[in-house]
């Protein structure tokens, strides 16, 4: 089963998403829009932006949970509460590799990529 993570990571290698955002190509954004409308494409890509978001909060939530569960092992001094934060650790450098979602979404618009999921 791949994660929201490996998915948007996946996608935003697909679609070559820039970790920092440079100029972009309005232009290009409202001639491909239906009614050539720079408020429409924006909303749009908030709109996905936002989606993408709130995908991935959610799978990170449900991942905090299960190492919460956990939470008494960090309180110890023993091998296993240091793979825990290894694995905290893990997680958040994982989630922090991951462009924008903003980004993502622009860059889907550009590209006319639609998502599958």
């Amino acid at each position: 089963m791949t994660t929201r993570r490996e998915y948007y990571k996946s996608r935003a290698e697909q679609i070559n998403v820039p970790q920092e955002i440079g100029p972009l190509p309005i232009k290009a954004l409202i001639e491909g829009s239906e009614n050539h409308n720079i408020y429409e494409v924006t909303a749009k890509i908030s709109r996905r932006a936002e989606q993408i978001l709130e995908e991935l909060t959610q799978e990170l939530r449900e991942k905090l949970q299960e190492l919460n569960a956990q939470e008494d092992l960090l309180q110890r001094e023993d091998p296993a509460a240091k793979e825990l934060q290894q694995e905290i650790q893990r997680w958040v450098e994982l989630y922090r590799a991951i462009p924008k979602p903003s980004l993502i979404a622009i860059m889907e618009e550009l590209h006319k990529e639609v998502p599958t999921h």
